[in-house]
């Protein structure tokens, strides 16, 4: 079926207020948490945290869906601490009305920032960026949570956080 905008999210407190946003409906939940808006242009896919889950979630909705533009959206952690908490990323695309930075995939929780060389950290963008078509149209658009802290979020604080910085963003998907 082909779609405007396919969106990717690691996990439910991400995707929450996205759904609410776009008024979207759940479609299926095995195996993978699919929502969908009415007119059938916005699909949103829960793949669950890191490379493989994203890798397969990706794959699944492919099968079903030929989206226009695919969008990865989530939360990142921070090497720089002069930067705020809350704030929003575009880590592929430059020149939007979004701020740039870099970011790197690593398959577990980073604490030691001696050996990144990027301003973000995440499980998910490289594999994101990786399992969709190359001319595709593609936005991989981040929250930063932490100063790599090591410490799980309630998800409360995720959607205050995710809260600030959507309408931000949500206008690449429609």
């Amino acid at each position: 079926m082909k779609i405007k905008t396919l969106i990717h999210t690691a996990f439910v407190a991400e995707a929450r207020l996205i759904i609410n946003e776009l008024k979207l409906v759940c479609k299926e939940r095995i195996p993978y948490n699919i929502y969908i808006d009415k007119d059938k242009d916005i699909v949103l896919i829960i793949s669950g945290i890191g490379e493989e889950n994203t890798k397969k979630a990706l794959k699944y909705a492919q099968e079903f869906f030929t989206p226009e533009t695919f969008i990865n959206f989530g939360i990142a952690g921070c090497v720089d601490k002069n930067i705020e908490i809350g704030s929003l990323f575009c880590t592929n695309v430059k020149n939007l009305e979004i701020k740039f930075a870099t970011i790197s995939s690593h398959k577990d929780i980073v604490t030691n920032r001696a050996n990144i060389k990027t301003t973000l950290v995440d499980m998910e963008s490289e594999t994101f960026l990786q399992n969709t078509p190359k001319d595709a149209k593609k936005y991989v658009f981040k929250v930063v949570s932490d100063h790599l802290n090591n410490e799980v979020l309630p998800k409360d604080k995720i959607n205050s956080l995710i809260q600030k910085s959507l309408k931000e963003w949500i206008k690449y998907a429609r």
